[in-house]
């Protein structure tokens, strides 16, 4: 993941968004990078590239890294509540600022808020519990062909392509 070239792309406007996301919570940065990475390299060493299109693969990563980011900001709060609100509102913001079509959108932010909410059960798991736990979650993702339909699936991760 390249941060500079990333966040090249951005807006005088966005960048101001992710600046204020940060002003609060500075030391939260590094850690937000750091989940951010290992959620692509353990994507990547599990699914090979696939994780980079809408299918169980990428459904999988979007779980991994919020969870990452809650299990990180858990470390630094001691409170899940507070690692939780931290690695929704990261999440949304990235979704907000990197735009998808309408139905990735949805996809992206529903299996975000998936691992969001199974983060309380794993907040001091392993790596590998979190892993072994979200493979098999991605195996029973469900696929939608509209946005509505990741809203009746709110206890399975979702994706679009079988690709």
């Amino acid at each position: 993941m390249r941060i500079w070239a990333t966040l090249k792309t951005l807006s005088i406007p966005q960048l101001f968004k992710l600046a204020r996301l940060f002003a609060t919570r500075p030391f939260y940065i590094s850690l937000s990078i750091e989940a951010s990475k290992k959620a692509m390299q353990v994507a990547t060493a599990t699914y090979g590239k696939t994780h980079h299109k809408s299918n169980k693969a990428n459904a999988f990563r979007h779980a991994l890294w919020a969870m990452l980011l809650g299990q990180a900001a858990y470390r630094k709060s001691s409170d899940v509540k507070k690692a939780q609100d931290w690695a929704l509102k990261f999440t949304n913001l990235h979704e907000e600022l990197f735009v998808n079509t309408t139905l990735d959108r949805e996809m992206d932010l529903h299996n975000n808020h998936f691992g969001i909410e199974a983060l309380p059960h794993y907040v001091q798991a392993t790596e590998a519990e979190v892993i072994g736990f979200l493979k098999t979650e991605a195996e029973k993702a469900i696929r939608i062909s509209a946005p509505e339909e990741a809203h009746q699936n709110r206890k399975r991760l979702v994706y679009i392509s079988e690709e």
